[in-house]
């Protein structure tokens, strides 16, 4: 921030930092050249999101949340108004102006509200008042990428001996995929080449492609990197799989990954795991999961729930984790004790909440780790995952005096981790006695709104991914009363018609005739069922086919969600969801 007094001030006075916090902050700053807001957010005192928000409110100045309508507020001709160089030096983004004969306004995205020499140079360019509101400097970041056409899109590459040294490759390789969005980097040897293909919004794409010879030379030099992060990989080491850890800047943002390595017959497969530090400083809150409105009404309730379980559950990278930590941004403040246990800690949050990960080499367990944070007088504790009885009865016994949980199970549908628990060796009337809710989700990609167009699916479409044919024939009857769209491909989404993921949930509050249920050991089906008809719940189906209605993804993303054995609802039972309560 250009007024570090100022910022300090208000936070201290909000309470979300401690005088000593705001001095060993000043006193870094000037070690490391960093604005004060910015070692703030490093330094893990407060969450980018928590600081703008307070700033908003003390200030009074809109906090703006742009990806919230995927950016869709921001005037696509305001690129021809600010110089795309000023906005990425700033960290600024023109989001919409007005000219009239009375005023000309034009307001201002920005990371930090103190920038007024970045606001006067802004309004003698515009000859414009500047109007400043605040919004996250990813987001920023983004936006800037959108209204500027920054394109992204994917060409193979090809590398051949001459062209470049592993060095280069990897570093090259490490890049693109932070500036891609990319989760993860799959480094796969053939014969007579070497395939890198990434995963972007949850599909692998080839990216490039290199001579097998350079192969050995790519995997020592990924080895050397994980091994300068206190992990050890051995170079020579190319019998066995191996595991290690990269930390370091790329494209200019902080990133940590996990790299995994596996012998095949043409040398070692890489993969690496990517977690961008910077863009998962904005995790958001609640409404930034985009449930439906009354799920999320029904969800608030139980996570503000005084003690019990709330479970979270779905595939590896369904997003359970990053929900987790949303709920955890929400009911997070000084007056409550959060201790969360993680394996790893994936998104370091801000304020007051305690993070500790399990270093399962040294013995620092789930289960030794739970009993050391009972002692530590918690409220609301995180479990990263409950994976054994020991893990689960502690979580229960938690739940029992009064501490509220929150933890993940992998289970196909909300109705199943009730199950799930039972068989791990929690007694059924525990399980039907502490759990509050069952939250099940998947990640489907969206529609790239800019390349979207109308497309209404045909007959054989809808009935091939398992709609039933008296909800198709709701939607073919008057298909115009819909959003059903697809991408038909562009520079912005890389010619796949999408960008971008979000989460699909399915949720069973244990209500009465829950808990009976559950305590009765009655089946998933019955509990599914009974939750349909009593609670008016949709399946995670349902709620896919909500979502292309509505004109967020497609029919082809539906077919990645399970679909039960049940009768659907009817179109309009479906998207009563989407009605505001």
């Amino acid at each position: 921030m250009r007024e570090p007094g100022k910022l300090g001030e208000i936070l201290i006075e909000k309470k979300i930092i401690t005088t000593a916090q705001l001095e060993e902050a000043l006193t870094k700053m000037q070690e490391h050249s960093l604005p004060l807001g910015e070692m703030l957010i490093q330094l893990r005192f407060v969450s980018e999101h928590m600081m703008l928000d307070t700033l908003s409110k003390h200030l009074g100045v809109d906090f703006l949340n742009l990806a919230e309508n995927d950016y869709q507020i921001v005037d696509k001709t305001l690129s021809r108004v600010l110089p795309l160089e000023l906005c990425q030096k700033s960290k600024v983004l023109p989001v919409f102006q007005i000219l009239d004969e009375d005023i000309r306004e034009l307001t201002l995205a920005m990371a930090d509200p103190f920038q007024e020499e970045v606001i006067n140079e802004v309004a003698s360019i515009t000859e414009c008042r500047v109007n400043p509101v605040l919004a996250t400097q990813a987001s920023i970041e983004a936006g800037i990428s959108k209204l500027y056409s920054i394109k992204t899109d994917i060409k193979i590459e090809k590398y051949s001996m001459q062209k470049g040294d592993a060095t280069a490759l990897v570093n090259s390789m490490l890049q693109n995929a932070v500036r891609l969005g990319a989760s993860d980097i799959h480094v796969d040897p053939h014969e007579k080449e070497c395939f890198v293909r990434m995963r972007i919004d949850g599909v692998l794409e080839a990216v490039s492609v290199y001579p097998i010879a350079m192969h050995a030379s790519v995997s020592t030099r990924i080895k050397v990197l994980a091994s300068a992060a206190n992990s050890v990989m051995k170079i020579e080491e190319r019998r066995l799989p191996q595991d290690g850890a990269i930390v370091g800047k790329f494209d200019g943002h902080q990133v940590d990954c996990r790299v995994s390595t596996l012998p095949s017959i043409y040398g070692e497969k890489v993969v690496i795991r990517i977690f961008d530090k910077d863009k998962a400083a904005y995790i958001g809150r609640i409404r930034d999961l985009k449930m439906s409105p009354r799920m999320e009404l029904k969800f608030r309730r139980c996570v503000r729930h005084p003690s019990g379980i709330n479970l979270v559950t779905g595939p590896t990278g369904s997003g359970k984790t990053t929900t987790l930590h949303a709920v955890i941004n929400e009911i997070s403040s000084v007056g409550i004790s959060v201790v969360t246990v993680e394996d790893p800690v994936e998104y370091q949050a801000g304020g007051y909440v305690n993070q500790s990960s399990l270093i399962p080499a040294a013995g620092y367990t789930y289960t030794r780790a739970l009993r050391a944070i009972m002692r530590q007088d918690p409220d609301v504790i995180l479990i990263g995952e409950v994976r054994d009885r020991e893990t689960a009865e502690i979580a229960t016994q938690a739940a029992l005096t009064g501490h509220r949980v929150f933890t993940t199970l992998h289970t196909d549908n909300a109705a199943g981790s009730f199950a799930r628990l039972i068989d791990i060796g929690v007694e059924h009337f525990l399980v039907s006695s502490t759990t509050v809710s069952s939250l099940n989700q998947r990640l489907i990609r969206k529609v790239c709104t800019n390349c979207a167009e109308e497309h209404v699916p045909t007959r054989v479409e809808l009935a091939d991914i398992g709609i039933d044919d008296d909800v198709i024939k709701e939607i073919l009857d008057n298909p115009q009363q819909f959003s059903m769209r697809r991408g038909t491909g562009c520079s912005q989404c890389r010619k796949t018609g999408y960008r971008g993921r979000q989460g699909v949930y399915e949720l069973i509050t244990v209500t009465p005739e829950i808990r009976e249920l559950i305590h009765r050991n009655k089946s998933t089906d019955v509990i599914a069922t009974t939750a349909r008809e009593k609670d008016n719940v949709n399946m995670i189906f349902e709620e896919g086919l909500r979502l292309f209605l509505t004109g967020v993804t497609t029919l082809g993303e539906m077919q990645h969600l399970p679909r039960g054995d049940y009768k659907m609802k009817s179109v309009a039972e479906i998207l009563k969801d989407s009605e505001i309560q």
